[in-house]
Parts: structure tokens; sequence; C-alpha cells
């Protein structure tokens, strides 16, 4: 997902055409999307792919340009973090930079769909236990997220 945390039009389409074209893709079958969708549960491209019918924002018209992609808000995504836990993670990602100083926030998610049953999912920490990722044991400013996945 591109980083553009500040242009929220363009996340939310983004966000939007890999989760429809993911259904397409599928055909009507199981499917599980998992990366770093840099956006956190708060977010309205988070709910624009986990709540069915969202509908609290709509993209600006343009005299420049037409966007005539019109996402699916009938398809929704579960996460497997929030199906077995009730929340997503506290925090995915922890970063110091000179720019964002401790940086902490979820961005990282385990997306699916269909009739898949989440066994569990790896423990997070509530809080980071270092000044900054990466550091020793941590080998990205992202946490390692993992879940078992029963298929049907």
């Amino acid at each position: 997902m591109p980083c553009l945390y500040k242009e929220l039009d363009v996340m939310l389409i983004h966000s939007s055409i890999v989760k429809d074209l993911m259904f397409d893709l599928a055909e009507g079958q199981n499917f599980i999307l998992v990366g770093d969708f840099n956006f956190d549960p708060l977010d309205i491209c988070y709910k624009a792919l986990t709540e069915k019918n969202y509908d609290d924002y709509r993209l600006p018209e343009s005299s420049i340009y037409e966007i005539s992609y019109r996402r699916n808000a009938e398809q929704v995504l579960k996460s497997a973090y929030r199906e077995k836990n009730g929340v997503e993670p506290t925090y995915t990602d922890f970063a110091h930079t000179p720019s964002c100083p401790d940086y902490c926030a979820t961005l990282d998610y385990i997306f699916f769909n269909g009739h898949l049953t989440i066994e569990n999912v790896l423990e997070l920490p509530d809080y980071p236990s270092t000044e900054s990722y990466p550091d020793e044991t941590h080998p990205s400013d992202h946490m390692m997220i993992a879940a078992t996945i029963r298929l049907p």
C-alpha cells in the first residue's frame, strides 16, 4: 500500500481497489490478504474495508481528473486479530525518526474472506520494550504478525 497517509483519497482508492480485486480474483473462494496497509484501525480506509456499506466518505469531484472507479461497499474483509482477540493489536509498527519521533501504530493486517477459522494469532506486546525498531531483536520497524487459520 502506498505510504501516502496524508492523501486520504489516494489511500482509500488503493485500499478499496486491492480489496475489490481480491474478491474478483477469488471468484467466490476463500482468500487471505496480508500486508502493511499504512492505515490504522480508526482510519476511513480500514472502515471501508471492514464495514459493510460504509459510506461516510465520498471522493471529491475534480475539474482536472475523473474518478471512474466505484468501490464495492457490499464486500468486506475480516481481520484475523480482531476476529480472534476482539481488537487489533496495540501496535505493529514502532519507529523513531527525526520527522516522527516514537511513531507507534497498527499498520499491518491479516485480512480474510470466506469460511476460514482463526485458530490463533501470534501474541504481540502491548508496549515497545526499546527506544525504536529495528533493534537487535526486531529486524524491521514492523512487528511480525501471524495467524493459524483452519480451512473448511
